[in-house]
Order: structure tokens, then sequence, then C-alpha cells
């Protein structure tokens, strides 16, 4: 079996898409509308590539098949390639694929060295950092994201023991993000409100958006940032919401659009507007926007915002 980045003209052979869902072929994937066999979901698509290494119908299931593809690049799709491609050498690291791609696409902090994985595969995508730039730079898509899977693959499974080897493609966000960990318990305030299933948390300066989600009981989470001119609200849902999990979410999403305008009519200033980017955004999110859609402060009082998305989340829970 070989791995083929996903374009078009694999639709009239027999493949296997991972992570990402394509009309045709198997499917292995979490994203909404997948076609995954119900023995083999979990909230990963590395996990569901772990399990399908395990299953005693593997051989069977993949009959004819001799393509790997996946139409996007990020770690849970590289390790869930790498499992398929490379099932009995991926079940000997199973917990450090897991925890990459948990890290990775739920923003979850599980362990430093998971983290520096991650960081390490997204940026390898990233022209002004990446060890492969110089390859892969102007390339279109189809043959940018091959060059880069080929490139990752071959480093498996050494690489998950060897992060040391990239320190600076990891060392200043993983300093950002320990310095922001530890504001967020120190100086942050945070209210759990269970039942709501809603996380409030109070702060003076910006907060990484893995460490507020590391910090929160729920995956719905408002954050108040205190600016000389008003709150800087953020309303956002864990992008875990967003996935088809077998582990439910600590709270779903629920449309705020009607919110936004609730809050629009409540304002005295008039620059800027409460937008919400939708439910199906993945990092859908509810705040008051300027028109270059960075956050603006509002005249709103953190009370009467909290208050309304409570009530609204109580109905919701």
């Amino acid at each position: 079996m070989l791995f083929t980045y996903y374009d078009e003209r694999l639709a009239s052979l027999p493949f296997l898409c991972v992570d990402g869902v394509v009309p045709a072929g198997l499917n292995l994937s979490h994203w909404p509308g997948n076609r995954t066999p119900p023995h083999l979901k979990a909230d990963t698509s590395t996990e569901m590539a772990l399990k399908l290494a395990r299953d005693p119908g593997r051989a069977a299931w993949l009959r004819g098949v001799s393509i790997v593809t996946n139409n996007h690049f990020d770690t849970d799709g590289l390790l869930s390639v790498y499992a398929v491609l490379h099932p009995e050498q991926a079940l000997g690291h199973a917990e450090a694929l897991v925890q990459a791609a948990r890290t990775g696409d739920f923003g979850e902090f599980n362990t430093a060295e998971a983290f520096k994985f991650d960081a390490i595969v997204s940026a390898f995508d990233d022209d002004d950092i990446s060890p492969i730039a110089g390859r892969i730079r102007y390339r279109p898509e189809h043959e940018r994201y091959q060059i880069i899977y080929d490139h990752l693959l071959a480093l498996l499974p050494d690489l998950l023991a060897t992060t040391g080897r990239y320190q600076p493609l990891w060392s200043k966000p993983l300093a950002e993000l320990m310095r922001s960990l530890l504001s967020v318990r120190s100086m942050a305030r945070v209210r759990e409100h269970d039942a709501a299933r809603l996380t409030v948390i109070e702060a003076d300066h910006p907060l990484d958006r893995m460490a507020r989600f590391n910090i929160a009981r729920h995956h719905r989470v408002l954050t108040a940032e205190r600016s000389p001119h008003g709150w800087i609200y953020e309303m956002a849902f864990q992008v875990h919401s967003w996935f088809d999990t077998v582990t439910p979410p600590r709270g779903g999403r629920i449309d705020l659009a009607d919110m936004a305008a609730a809050f629009d009519a409540l304002e005295s200033g008039r620059e800027g507007g409460w937008t919400y980017t939708g439910n199906d955004s993945l990092d859908a999110r509810l705040y008051r926007a300027g028109p270059d859609r960075s956050p603006l402060p509002s005249s709103l009082p953190l009370e009467i915002v909290e208050q309304r998305l409570l009530q609204l989340f109580g109905r919701h829970p």
C-alpha cells in the first residue's frame, strides 16, 4: 500500500481515505459526513487507524485497496496515514501517536512531547520556517502536500522520540504556551457553570487559546479580557464539538447568530458589530468585530453577557 495525496483522478481506483472525507472510496474519518464503519469509530482518525490495525477483519475490508489518501495535511492526518501503512509499527507507538493526534486536532495539551511533535508537523507546512521550504514553495497543492507527507512519513516512527533535533520549530510556541498556562492558573478568574456547560474566564491580557481550553471544564468558553475601553469578549466552542466523535463534547454547539443581533441592540458604541462565525466553522466563536474582523471592546457589562449566555445554554445543556 502507498500514500497518494488526494485528487479527483483517484475516484476510479479502490482507495482508503483517512481523516478527511471525499466522495468515493473507503473512509476512516471523524469529519462530519464520514463513512467510517461503526466498529472502527473513535475520537481521532489516528485512533481509528489503530483500531483497524488490531481488527481481525482488516485484510478483508482492505481487499483490493493499494492506495491510502487524504485531502488535507495535519498531524492527525499524517499519523492516521502512517498507522494504515505500517500497522504493526504504529501499534508499538500507539500512546504517543494518539497524544499527538489529539493535541493537533483538539488543542489538548497532554504531554510536552506531543505538543513538540505537532509543532514540528505544522512547521513543515510553513514556507517561512519549514526545513523543506525550498522544495514546497510555489508548488500546486497536490505536489506540495505529497512532498510533505512523503518526507515526514520517512521520518516516522523515529521523529516521535527525536523532537529535540527540531527545537527551533517548537521552542518558542511551547514557551508561549507555558507562560499562558501559568497565567491562566495564577492570575485569571475562572467560573464553571456546570448546568449550562459554560466556562467563564476573566483575564487582564490575551491568553493562548490552547491554555484557555485546557483550563476549562467545558467546551463552551466565554473569555472576557479587560481593556482600557471595555471588555473584549470571545464566546468560543472548543473544536472538539465540530468533529463526529465517540466521546461527546462537554457542551455542544448552538447557533449564536441571534445572540449576536441581541448584543448589537444593547451596544452603545456604533463602530463594529457582534458576529458569529457559524457552527460549521472549526473555531466557531461569537465576538464583537471591527471592519477588518479584528476584536473590538464592548460597552456591555460582563454580567449581562454572561447571564444571557447562561440562559441560552441552560436551555440546551
